[in-house]
């Protein structure tokens, strides 16, 4: 999905790129609380990155519970794991640099959950 990042004010920017850090690390939880929670005190564009993230985090979360199958599973996760790691860190960062660039925010959205 495709955004374009304008933010009311550095708060909302300071919370999109909070937003993305932190799903780095805990995957879909930081942007599945701001989507709950932070709806009303984010701009439309904010929102949806917010959103956009979750979508992709949550994709990612849900194939790695393939791993959880006893030994298929874990033999793919031995390739599989490392792989989905770099992919998010990859997407994240690329988003980072186009909110500091303010292009076009790129995120890939296999299936929109929300």
């Amino acid at each position: 999905m495709k955004i374009i990042p304008e933010f009311r004010d550095d708060n909302d920017k300071i919370i999109v790129v909070g937003i993305l850090i932190l799903s780095m690390f805990f995957f879909f939880f930081p942007s599945l609380l701001s989507v709950l929670c932070l709806k009303n005190s984010m701009s439309e564009n904010s929102y949806r990155i917010a959103k956009s993230v979750f979508n992709f985090e949550l994709f990612l979360f849900l194939v790695s519970l393939i791993f959880m199958i006893p030994i298929l599973g874990w033999l793919l996760s031995i390739v599989f794991c490392p792989i989905l790691m770099i992919v998010n860190i990859i997407v994240l960062v690329v988003a980072l640099t186009s909110i500091a660039k303010k292009t076009e925010v790129n995120i890939p959205t296999f299936y929109e959950f929300i």
